[in-house]
């Protein structure tokens, strides 16, 4: 297992293809998964985490990325961010597309990917092809 899994899952984020645990109680700030009609992400109970690999990380990048084009069409704010191995940020350009940008976190050694707009996250971790695409969890009223 690699030091990212390693970290999600002492973080209580467990792998899709592992059922939860009906025995362990929700997390207090919870989340689900984004279900898209282009994502096969399973909704999960409140409180879940998800996480997918390989192609299908890809394709959660790529609804991520529409997504954000969606809602910067409608004049609401988004953003995409890449964190290098020696903890420096740089600006994205998500309107390039998932190709480009994975080529992109290539070659500038990005250790995370991370793509936001209103009320959800993707977080990738391109050289590994790990991602999630959640519902940001609900702020403390």
């Amino acid at each position: 297992m690699d030091d990212f899994a390693r970290m999600m899952r002492m973080e209580g984020v467990r792998p899709l293809d592992q059922p939860k645990k009906k025995s362990r109680p929700p997390a207090k700030s919870a989340r689900s998964a984004v279900v898209q009609d282009t994502v096969a992400i399973p909704a999960l109970e409140p409180g879940g985490y998800a996480w997918v690999t390989g192609p299908r990380a890809r394709t959660a990048l790529e609804t991520a990325l529409e997504r954000l084009a969606t809602e910067i069409r409608e004049g609401r704010r988004g953003w995409a961010t890449g964190i290098r191995q020696d903890g420096t940020t740089v600006t994205l350009a998500a309107s390039s597309g998932a190709a480009s940008l994975l080529g992109s976190a290539d070659r500038q050694l990005l250790r995370l990917m991370i793509v936001g707009g209103d009320g959800w996250t993707f977080v990738m971790h391109p050289l590994m092809g790990v991602a999630t695409l959640d519902e940001d969890p609900a702020s403390p009223e």
